[in-house]
C-alpha cells in the first residue's frame, strides 16, 4: 500500500531533482532505484537506513519499513511511501508497478547480482504478464551528478572541516609522549563529536615512527616517541557530509631524509593547489604535483592519486590520478589535495588539505590549518 504525507521539498532539492531527471531523458529511462544510502539523502534529505527509493518522471517513492516511518514524515514527508513488512524485492516490486516505468536504471557499482535478480523476479510476478519492465545497469550516473556541490553542500563541508580543524587544534594541544595511537584517535573522534560532528568520516590513522609509511595504516598500541614522525589523518562528518585532513608532525629530531621528504610534499600540495582552476584537468592536476616529487628523486615512493572529491561519501568523483581517466575541474567541485612520499622502514608524510574550485581558481577550505609541524615539542 502506497501512503503520502503531504509536504513539499526544498527548493536546492528540487533542482537536484531535476538534473537526475534530465539524466533519466537522455539514457531514455523512466526511472531510477537508488539503493546507496548518500544517494537517496541527497535528491530527498532522508537518512534512514534499509530503504531504497525510486525516482520517475513525476513521482519519488520510498520503499522503507517501521522503523523510518515516522523519520520520513519529518525529513522528507513530501514523498509516497511503501512500507515494507517482508522482503525487500516484494516492496519494491509494488513501487515499480505503482509507478508504470517500463526502463528503470540503477547503478550497477552498488547493487547486488542477488538484489537485482530478485526484484526482476518480484516485478515479474506481480505484473503478471500486463507488460515488461526492463532493469538497466548504469555506471556512475548518481556520482557525476554528485561531483559538483551546490551552496548548501558547501557550507556543510565548510562546517565539517572546521570541526576537524578545532578537534586537530584541541588535540595538537594534549598530545604527550607515551600516549598511544589508539589513544590519539579515540581522542580525535571525541574532540569531534564534542564539536558537533555525527561521527568520524572514516577510522582515524594515528601512525608513529616507520608505521607512516604505510598510507592505510591502523592505529595500535604503539606509544608516541620523539625523534620520528607521526602521521594522523583525520575527518569529520556533518549532517551527511564529510571533510577529509592530513597532517605530519616531525616530533623533535628527525631523519635527513624525513625531513627532505617533508620539505617535497609540502612544495608539491602548494604548487598544486595554487594550479587548481576550472579548466584544468584531474590529469593535468595530478602531474603538477608528481612532478615536483619525482625531480626531487621521490617518484617511486608517491603510489597513490593527487586526489579525490568528497560530500556525502569520503571518497567521491573527481579523482585526480595519473590512470584511470581524465576529467576538467569545475566550479563547485571540492578535492582533496594529498601527495604523500613513503620509505618502508623509515616513515613517510602525507599532507593533506580540501580545496573548493571557483570560478576564478580555488580556495583551500582547511586553511586555517597550520603545516610547519618540524621539530614539534611534545611533553
Amino acid at each position: 500500500m502506497i501512503k503520502t504525507i503531504t509536504t513539499r521539498p526544498k527548493e536546492y532539492l528540487k533542482v537536484r531533482q531535476r538534473a537526475v531527471r534530465d539524466a533519466m531523458k537522455t539514457l531514455k529511462l523512466d526511472g531510477i532505484l537508488l539503493h546507496l544510502p548518500a544517494d537517496l539523502m541527497y535528491l530527498t534529505n532522508f537518512t534512514g537506513d534499509d530503504s531504497i527509493g525510486l525516482i520517475t518522471e513525476k513521482d519519488f517513492i520510498l520503499v522503507t519499513d517501521f522503523r523510518y516511518k515516522e523519520q520520513a514524515s519529518f525529513e522528507a514527508g513530501w514523498l509516497k511511501l511503501v512500507m515494507r513488512d517482508g522482503k525487500m524485492a516484494e516492496a519494491l516490486a509494488t513501487a515499480v508497478a505503482d509507478s508504470q516505468a517500463r526502463r528503470i536504471g540503477f547503478e550497477a557499482n552498488v547493487t547486488t547480482f542477488g538484489q537485482a535478480h530478485s526484484l526482476d523476479k518480484a516485478v515479474k510476478e506481480k505484473l503478471k504478464g500486463q507488460y515488461d519492465v526492463e532493469f538497466v545497469p548504469l555506471e556512475d550516473v548518481m556520482l557525476n551528478v554528485r561531483k559538483v556541490k551546490d551552496d548548501h553542500e558547501v557550507d556543510l563541508i565548510r562546517r565539517a572541516v572546521a570541526i576537524a580543524e578545532e578537534a586537530f587544534t584541541a588535540l595538537r594541544g594534549e598530545m604527550k609522549a607515551r600516549q598511544t595511537e589508539n589513544y590519539l584517535a579515540g581522542m580525535m573522534v571525541l574532540e569531534m563529536k564534542s564539536r558537533g560532528a555525527s561521527d568520524a568520516a572514516f577510522p582515524v590513522i594515528v601512525a608513529s615512527g616507520p608505521a607512516t609509511s604505510l598510507p592505510h595504516y591502523r592505529p595500535g598500541e604503539e606509544e608516541i616517541k620523539r625523534d620520528q614522525p607521526l602521521l594522523i589523518d583525520w575527518g569529520a562528518v556533518y549532517k551527511g557530509y564529510h571533510s577529509d585532513l592530513t597532517r605530519t608532525l616531525l616530533l623533535g629530531k628527525v631523519s635527513t631524509r624525513i625531513k627532505q621528504a617533508y620539505k617535497v610534499v609540502l612544495e608539491a600540495q602548494l604548487t598544486a593547489i595554487d594550479f587548481l582552476r576550472p579548466g584544468v584537468t584531474t590529469l593535468q592536476a595530478d602531474a603538477v604535483g608528481r612532478d615536483i616529487i619525482d625531480k626531487a628523486g621521490f617518484g617511486e615512493q608517491f603510489g597513490h592519486g593527487l586526489g579525490h572529491g568528497l560530500g556525502l561519501q569520503i571518497h567521491e568523483l573527481p579523482t585526480m590520478r595519473k590512470t584511470g581517466g581524465e576529467e576538467e575541474l569545475r566550479p563547485g567541485m571540492i578535492v582533496t589535495v594529498e601527495p604523500g612520499i613513503y620509505l618502508p622502514g623509515e616513515g613517510g608524510v602525507r599532507i593533506e588539505d580540501d580545496v573548493l574550485i571557483t570560478h576564478s581558481g580555488c580556495e583551500v577550505l582547511s586553511s586555517a590549518l597550520d603545516k610547519t609541524f618540524e621539530g614539534c615539542h611534545i611533553e
